[in-house]
């Protein structure tokens, strides 16, 4: 999934452990191999290879997220889009290849990128693209899943204490030593924590301006794109949000960032079981009602 992947248990059991791992580690590429859009054989590759053209029958799980990415772009006005996908190449933030895309460009190919242009058949187990040129891309909810389903599968072998980390997505189970975990939040400028959370049984997700970026002519441009507008998303350097599971932080962080701190934040308080911890462009941070930092 183009990204680090890290697991942590607590047991006793060396074997029971490695089985946890394995098994994992084999769902976690099962996802992958259903719903990347950088395989060619994969089930989101052949519906951005059928767009306009017919509609392509997928199992539960891919529908599931699909699903549940036009739910998050329905709460969010459209601030998360899946379909943003028919952006790529337009922009370059590769190292030594950095692109900044003519007005023109943008504006062309914006033309295909709306979520309400997906169109699902619960009924059939359907998803299809509208228009000729759209495309899916997961990356911003895909990953969440893939962790919970990673945790879900290490519960099963009987282990109760537990981390997987998946880049900025993560699942918190249990307790460590009997405590709940503590969890560092990166600060988006400085070589140093923004805040420690105690955590159990909660996934948090953070999408921040300085994973992937360039600066030319003095200004910052970011991978995380305004699928409204074409371009990088303003107001925020960083946000972290807090949800019941992993799948639902890692496409709500992408929202929030997208949809700016005052909006953000306004949606987060309207979320039950859901907590924002949002840095904005200004460097002030900002947290939902529920946080409690250390």
């Amino acid at each position: 999934m183009g990204t680090d992947l890290e697991m942590t248990v607590s047991t006793d059991d060396p074997a029971r452990a490695k089985r946890a791992f394995d098994a994992a580690i084999a769902e976690m590429r099962r996802i992958e191999d259903e719903m990347s859009e950088w395989k060619k054989k994969t089930f989101v590759s052949e519906i951005n290879r059928n767009a306009g053209k017919k509609a392509v029958a997928v199992p539960s799980d891919l529908f599931k997220v699909v699903w549940a990415a036009i739910t998050v772009s329905d709460l969010s006005e459209g601030a998360f889009d899946i379909s943003w996908a028919a952006m790529r190449g337009v922009w370059d933030f590769s190292k030594g290849h950095e692109r900044v895309p003519s007005a023109e460009e943008v504006k062309d190919r914006l033309k295909l990128v709306n979520y309400k242009d997906i169109v699902l058949d619960e009924k059939k187990m359907t998803v299809f693209l509208k228009n000729e040129g759209m495309a899916i891309g997961l990356g911003a909810i895909a990953k969440g899943y893939a962790v919970d389903r990673a945790a879900l599968l290490i519960a099963k072998e009987g282990i109760k204490d537990l981390i997987v980390k998946a880049g900025g997505d993560m699942r918190v189970q249990g307790l460590d030593n009997g405590k709940p975990w503590e969890i560092g939040i990166k600060h988006p400028r400085k070589k140093e924590l923004l805040a420690k959370l105690s955590l159990t049984n909660v996934s948090i997700s953070t999408s921040g301006d300085y994973e992937r970026f360039f600066i030319k002519d003095k200004v910052l441009y970011h991978h995380i794109m305004d699928p409204r507008t074409g371009y990088p998303a303003k107001g925020s350097m960083s946000v972290t949000i807090l949800a019941p599971d992993t799948m639902t932080s890692d496409a709500l962080s992408t929202a929030v960032f997208v949809m700016g701190p005052d909006k953000g934040l306004e949606l987060i308080k309207k979320l039950n079981g859901v907590e924002a911890i949002i840095v904005d462009s200004s460097g002030k941070m900002r947290i939902s009602p529920g946080i409690s930092l250390k």
